[in-house]
């Protein structure tokens, strides 16, 4: 049940890389998130007054905090993630974005002091390593051209590695609730970028044509990926752990660059080394972060036998 869930997840975010490349062909970056932001938090609120009750929209005094999460990783992530792929390919968009749990690990490092397995940190110079050979297509001495659609895409990362840090602050919150607020939150912060991007001449009011041609787009990306995905995203978590459910994230990549081979996309050999190298060192991290944190889960499963008087 809990691999099946995991796996559908994954299956879920690989795909949708394709599907917002073909929809910023119709819709600018900033209003097809706020379009998709304001229809997956209108569902997912529905779906925890269902599940939790009307009590569970309150913020409990956590307002500006879930808002600041929410804004790193929804409405920081979408855009800077949509801007990408205006510049570069969906599978160098989907590596970049699986360093995420590395780049969780060091913002943990900086903000808590909870300081990486040594192992961690090489094998995510390894992984750079590999985005490097995708990227440059082998060309490392031209590294220094390092695109913008791909510096775009890193901020996208770390934007969705602040709001998995910020899941760690609100314990008393399950995870559709925290995922429900802070995409309320993202929501408004991205409809106020929006209206900020139109006002300057970055963004222009889009025609009721071009937002009827990305509604496909816009219903698997807002209803699928950023509902239904995450909640049975949240299914794989309870069932397999954390831990154990994060080395499925992995699998993202790989996906993205299935979906870009059979839609015509040509891939050269130094392209699927890197690739190879970048979700080797990742499974590596993950593996070696499991191991570390063996001994915490095991006490913590023990169950202390109580005696009957």
């Amino acid at each position: 049940m809990g691999r099946a869930a995991a796996l559908t997840s994954v299956l879920i975010w690989g795909v949708q890389f394709s599907v917002l490349a073909a929809a910023l062909r119709q819709l600018d970056a900033y209003h097809f998130s706020s379009l998709r932001f304001v229809l997956g938090a209108l569902v997912i609120a529905i779906v925890l007054v269902w599940r939790e009750g009307r009590a569970a929209l309150r913020f409990d005094g956590r307002l500006l905090a879930a808002t600041g999460y929410g804004a790193a990783g929804f409405a920081a992530f979408s855009i800077l993630l949509i801007v990408a792929l205006g510049y570069t390919s969906p599978q160098n968009v989907a590596l970049v974005a699986a360093t995420s749990p590395i780049l969780t690990q060091l913002l943990r490092w900086a903000l808590d002091g909870v300081r990486p397995h040594p192992a961690i940190l090489a094998l995510a110079v390894v992984a750079l390593f590999g985005l490097a050979l995708v990227i440059t297509k082998g060309h490392l001495a031209g590294f220094g051209a390092f695109g913008f659609g791909d510096l775009m895409a890193l901020g996208a990362a770390l934007g969705w590695s602040i709001f998995t840090y910020g899941a760690g602050k609100f314990p008393s919150w399950s995870p559709l609730r925290y995922t429900t607020l802070t995409m309320i939150g993202g929501a408004a912060v991205t409809l106020a970028v929006t209206v900020l991007a139109d006002v300057t001449g970055l963004a222009h009011l889009p025609t009721l044509t071009a937002v009827w041609a990305v509604t496909p787009h816009l219903v698997y990306v807002a209803v699928i990926g950023s509902v239904v995905a995450a909640l049975v995203w949240t299914v794989a978590v309870r069932s397999l752990g954390a831990t154990t459910a994060v080395l499925f994230m992995n699998l993202v990549p790989i996906i993205a660059l299935l979906v870009a081979v059979t839609t015509g996309a040509r891939l050269g050999g130094v392209e699927l080394l890197g690739a190879a190298v970048t979700v080797a060192a990742l499974l590596g991290a993950a593996a070696v972060h499991r191991r570390a944190t063996a001994p915490a889960r095991a006490a913590a499963q023990q169950i202390p036998v109580r005696s009957e008087a």
